[in-house]
């Protein structure tokens, strides 16, 4: 109860998720989305029920109110040369690398809020931050449309936040992101183009900046029930590199080839040994192919 008024619980009545647990009325009539779990139109099956009605002593009460963040089967990048040798499931974290980084945070952030139903993660809603203040709303908007979404729905599950220094992003990431994560109950963040203003801002001395990124990283890893995707370019002489990359289990990093323009993935998990080389076309990212 907040206030003296009672909670709401809203849920599937086809799949049982619980949706959102709220003081506020939400339209049962009016709901026009889909139910991020099993994808079934809202309209139809959103239901509710004050939180006194839930009974932890009925074994069926977890089928009706279970936890707010259930496991999605897994991300996906819907390349298929990618998705046969990396999975990326409910809680794990993944870097991007390379000038393609930022086209590769756009789709997944699209497939992110596809239900699980469509082969997505079932998020009902994402979080980027604009590390490098260079997020392309048009690109979201194509991916959208390929998947045949509602753009506008689509549009407004998407949170982003752009920090403008490198203190507002640790503070942000550090201080603010659990609050945001809960409010939201997003299943999945984004962090793109981490390393831009360690990069261009010449006051940032490294050791400083150092010490900021292992600040976000193990703050990042206090959220185990979200997943986390980071994305930044730079090289590897770079001194933020290498030190990035440790605090991740999993990356792929694409370059490009200066002949013939193929694209380069070296996919990663875990340990060296277990890289792989995939060779990938520019319309490989930028066109949805569904099976």
């Amino acid at each position: 109860m907040i206030f003296g008024r009672a909670l709401v619980q809203y849920f599937c009545y086809e799949c049982k998720a619980l949706l959102t647990e709220t003081d506020k009325s939400i339209d049962l009539v009016q709901s026009s989305t889909e139910c991020p779990k099993c994808g079934v139109l809202l309209l139809k099956s959103l239901k509710r029920a004050p939180t006194s009605q839930q009974d932890n002593s009925n074994p069926t009460a977890s089928l009706l109110f279970p936890p707010k963040f259930h496991t999605a089967s897994r991300l996906r990048f819907d390349i298929e040369k990618i998705d046969s040798i990396l999975t990326f499931g409910f809680g794990e974290r993944i870097c991007l690398v390379g000038n393609h980084s930022k086209i590769l945070i756009e789709r997944l952030c699209i497939n992110a809020l596809l239900s699980e139903r469509h082969g997505g993660f079932g998020s009902s809603s994402i979080i980027i931050i604009d590390a490098g203040n260079s997020s392309n709303i048009y690109n979201y908007v194509n991916f959208a449309r390929q998947y045949g979404l509602d753009v506008k729905d689509i549009l407004k599950r998407i949170i982003v936040s752009r920090p403008f220094t490198i203190y507002q992003l640790a503070n942000l990431v550090t201080c603010e992101l659990p609050n945001i994560v809960r409010k939201f109950e997003t299943k999945i963040i984004f962090i793109s183009d981490i390393l831009r203003m360690f990069l261009e801002d010449p006051s940032v001395r490294i050791g400083e900046g150092l010490s900021i990124i292992k600040e976000i990283t193990n703050s990042l890893r206090k959220l185990s029930d979200t997943s986390v995707i980071v994305s930044f370019i730079c090289t590897s002489s770079s001194p933020y590199y290498q030190t990035l990359l440790a605090r991740f289990d999993k990356y792929i990093q694409i370059t490009n080839t200066e002949f013939d323009g193929r694209l380069f993935a070296e996919v990663r998990c875990h340990k060296k040994e277990d890289s792989k080389i995939i060779i990938l076309q520019q319309l490989d990212l930028e066109i949805i192919h569904r099976r």
